[in-house]
C-alpha cells in the first residue's frame, strides 16, 4: 500500500510540474529598419544590393533609395522576427551581417534606425 501511495504521489508531482513549468510561446514581430549610407551605386549595384539584403535571415523585403546628387541614400528593410523564448534563442535580425554586406558593395554605412515596430 505504501508503494502504491508513493507511486501515485510521484506521478502527480511529475504531472503538476509539467503543468506549471514556464511555457512561453514566441510571437512574430514585424519590424521596419532604415540604414543610411554614402557612396556611389550604379543601377545594377543597387539591384544587386536589394537582392543580397533580401536574402538575409528574417528579411522579407528590401528597398534602396539612392540619390546620385547626394552621393548616398537609404536602405529600407522589413523583417519578421520571433521574440526570444529563452536566452539561447537566436531569433533576431543580425545587424552585423547587414553592415558587412553594405561594406562589400564599397559603400559606407552611416546610421541604422528602427522605423516602426
Amino acid at each position: 500500500m505504501k508503494t502504491f501511495k508513493l507511486t501515485l504521489f510521484l506521478f502527480f508531482c511529475f504531472v503538476f510540474t509539467g503543468l506549471f513549468s514556464q511555457t512561453k510561446t514566441a510571437t512574430i514581430l514585424h519590424n521596419h529598419y532604415r540604414y543610411t549610407f554614402s557612396g556611389e551605386l550604379t543601377s545594377q549595384l543597387k539591384a544587386d544590393l536589394e537582392k543580397a539584403v533580401s536574402q538575409l535571415n528574417y528579411v522579407t523585403e528590401c528597398k534602396v533609395k539612392y540619390k546620385p546628387e547626394a552621393n548616398g541614400g537609404e536602405l529600407f528593410l522589413f523583417t519578421e522576427e520571433r521574440t526570444a523564448v529563452s536566452e539561447s534563442d537566436n531569433v533576431g535580425f543580425n545587424i552585423l551581417e547587414l553592415k558587412k554586406l553594405i561594406l562589400s558593395f564599397n559603400i559606407t554605412p552611416l546610421e541604422f534606425n528602427l522605423v516602426k515596430n
